[in-house]
């Protein structure tokens, strides 16, 4: 739906603006303003997040051990990455030390929920874009694609399901493991669920490759068809391990787009580093890290970092998709490409966990004693990266809590990217469709959840 509406008063960008309501495709509220001058020229374009859900006032005097289970409810999706964050900063903050059986489940675990998440994105909310770009609104959705392109939903949904009931043997729940709390795991998996989830992950190869072919044909059309010569801005960072991207990394690397090394810094300096940016018109707050804005957080940036030789498939594939379209990948028509890669990365993590033998007989969880101090964590969920800072007093509650999300560590490139897009393809406040369509999938390709972003 577009409204266009009169703008008044003298902190205004323009004399209209046009708001497009809802955009589709993603979790959570939103819409897209654009700001025009008198004379109809775009002045900015603005992906606004239109709900609050105040889970961080939420926790504030809950005792620190019951929080976690809150914080999963964040988000739908990456719900198992806030319980892990939030188990770590409240470890941080009172000393405890993580067994590596549990640490190695934790790790396991999040691997597949990235697995999972990137091939239902690929699935419902990206595909739509690459396989039916002309199409109307009406049939471009997973139905639409599904009737011109049976095998590759096929073959998606069968890489899900395997996915999935692989999580259920290993922890108990397919969408949100409570296995993950405070000291380690609530239990460790015995020999059956370790086979029977090995036995499932091996059967995904032929089908996560395929998936990879697709993704690689629709970017090389769909760079052809919407070519806009707007490069993203600013740097592309994510948690890291050797230099390699990682769930639990020991740094935050980062790079320029423009080229260049890529820059380290530790946990604690990168949290200091983050400023917050507030907006009078939206609910998500915008964060930049000092001295690297704007910054782009998740798949994309993962995969113009590079994944390690322990992952020889995700790294032959990013490898050769970096050699044909150069590297730093800039463009968001690359967002599939990236998800069909980690789709492999990730897949790949999980078997070599799943290899590296297990003594189910150790203790999963590890007793420790809720001391008054603050602690923090940053992990990379599918979104990107995710930090949590908690601070807990004498009596053992949480006295104050901070989520920074992927979709605001993103929030000013977004918004910085689809100005540029809209400068390019929209020509005065009547809005077709097919631009519409272009603006939501400039934002798409950052992959936001705005339930993420708001907390």
């Amino acid at each position: 739906m577009t409204e266009l509406f009169d703008v008044e008063g003298s902190d205004d960008l323009g004399a209209q603006k046009v708001r497009l309501y809802p955009v589709t495709r993603i979790q959570g509220r939103a819409d897209i303003e654009v700001h025009f001058t008198a004379d109809q020229a775009v002045v900015e374009a603005r992906f606004r997040g239109l709900e609050s859900r105040g889970i961080e006032s939420l926790v504030e005097g809950m005792p620190a051990l019951r929080a976690p289970q809150v914080l999963a409810r964040t988000c739908g999706t990456c719900g198992g990455f806030h319980q892990l964050a939030a188990c770590m900063s409240i470890e941080a903050a009172c000393g405890a030390e993580v067994a590596p059986e549990a640490q190695a489940l934790r790790e396991l675990v999040c691997w597949l929920l990235l697995a999972a998440s990137h091939v239902r994105t690929m699935t419902y909310f990206a595909l739509p874009d690459f396989a039916l770009p002309m199409s109307d609104a009406a049939v471009k959705n997973v139905s639409g694609i599904y009737m011109i392109d049976q095998e590759s939903v096929t073959r998606l949904t069968r890489a899900l399901a395997s996915i999935n009931e692989a999580l259920q043997c290993l922890a108990g729940n397919q969408f949100l493991p409570a296995v993950i709390v405070p000291g380690g795991v609530s239990k460790l998996p015995d020999e059956t669920a370790i086979s029977k989830a090995s036995e499932l992950l091996e059967g995904c190869e032929d089908d996560l490759r395929e998936t990879m072919r697709l993704a690689e044909m629709l970017t090389r059309r769909e760079s052809r068809m919407i070519e806009t010569g707007t490069p993203l801005p600013g740097y592309y960072m994510a948690s890291t391990s050797d230099g390699r991207p990682a769930i639990i990394g020991d740094e935050i690397s980062a790079a320029s787009f423009n080229g260049g090394e890529p820059v380290a810094l530790d946990a604690q300096g990168f949290i200091a580093a983050v400023e917050e940016r507030p907006v009078t018109w939206s609910y998500i707050v915008p964060l930049a890290v000092r001295g690297l804005e704007p910054a782009m957080v998740g798949p994309l940036a993962r995969l113009n970092l590079g994944f390690g030789e322990d992952t020889p498939i995700a790294a032959l594939e990013g490898g050769r998709v970096s050699e044909q379209w150069q590297h730093p990948l800039n463009n968001e028509f690359f967002f599939l490409i990236a998800l069909a890669c980690e789709a492999i990365w990730s897949w790949e993590k999980a078997r070599n966990l799943l290899e590296r033998g297990w003594d189910d007989t150790s203790s999963p969880c590890a007793p420790f004693e809720v001391v008054s101090g603050e602690g923090s964590a940053v992990v990379d969920s599918p979104r990107g990266t995710l930090a949590h800072v908690a601070q807990i007093d004498e009596s053992g509650k949480i006295s104050a809590y901070r989520i920074m999300s992927p979709l605001q560590f993103n929030y000013l490139t977004v918004n910085e990217y689809l100005t540029s897009v809209a400068s390019e393809t929209v020509r005065g406040i009547e809005i077709s469709d097919a631009v519409a369509a272009r603006l939501q999938l400039a934002v798409r390709s950052f992959n936001p959840c705005v339930s993420c972003g708001t907390h």
